[in-house]
């Protein structure tokens, strides 16, 4: 019988170590294309259980000759993460005083899409994102 208890036991703990060692699926480095040019690039930490990052956008400018140009912003750290198994919910301070909400939510392995949700009279915006690494 005691025997027993402390095989179970074991497999307990093993099980505990197993589980935390596990990444979650949304840890990584996700990059996003839209138009054909470079949009986000999202990193994705995990330390201790709390889920943590930031956030590069590319700026997408009409360079006035009809083409779009591409420039990064500097990285902005993922403020107030909430992770529910399939979406990560985060926001960024852009520098100028103003939080943005965005989604990440996993569609596949290694596949899924960046949403900024309709704010401010601005429009929804939907990336298709993949993980890099």
């Amino acid at each position: 019988m005691r025997r027993t208890l402390h095989v179970c036991l074991m497999a307990m703990v093993v099980e505990l170590f197993l589980a935390k060692a596990a990444a979650s699926p949304v840890v990584g480095t996700w990059e996003g294309m839209r138009a054909g040019v470079k949009a986000a690039t999202i990193t994705v930490r995990e330390t201790e259980g709390i889920l943590g990052g930031s956030a590069i956008f590319y700026i997408i400018h009409d360079n006035a000759s009809g083409g779009l140009d591409a420039a990064p912003t500097p990285a902005m750290g993922m403020v107030g993460t909430q992770w529910d198994g399939k979406v990560l919910r985060f926001s960024v301070n852009n520098g100028g005083g103003k939080t943005i909400a965005f989604e990440l939510r996993v569609t596949g392995e290694g596949k899924g899409e960046l949403r900024r949700p309709v704010q401010d009279g601005e429009p929804e915006i939907r990336v298709p994102m993949v993980r890099a690494r």
